[in-house]
């Protein structure tokens, strides 16, 4: 077996491109242009017990509706097929400006 010896911008291009490439990351891509195109996160303030409560819920830009995040979860799930963690991560990194610029994930998790 043979090294070979690369320089650190060598490997970032590297890293880049086969990151670019791989399944997951164009299905992230995918995902998050159309919750980017169609949705933003706002945060909405529910009221338990006397107290107000910021809860963070997704606006529907087409017509303004608020909607949970689960409601959103469940159309992901309908809509891309993918495992219902898989799922759930897209949306919770969306929500919190988490999706890298090579769109992985801030956890690796499969995609079934």
């Amino acid at each position: 077996m043979k090294k070979i010896i690369i320089t650190e911008g060598q490997l970032g291009r590297l890293t880049k491109k086969l990151n670019e490439g791989s399944l997951q990351s164009m299905v992230v891509r995918q995902m998050k242009e159309d919750l980017d195109m169609n949705y933003s996160p706002v945060s909405n303030f529910m009221r338990e017990g006397g107290e107000y409560y910021e809860t963070p819920m997704i606006e529907i830009k087409v017509d303004g509706e608020v909607i949970t995040p689960k409601s959103l979860y469940e159309y992901m799930k309908y809509k891309y097929k993918m495992g219902e963690e898989f799922t759930k991560q897209v949306i919770r990194d969306w929500m919190f400006g988490k999706i890298a610029d090579d769109y992985t994930l801030s956890k690796n998790i499969s995609m079934t």
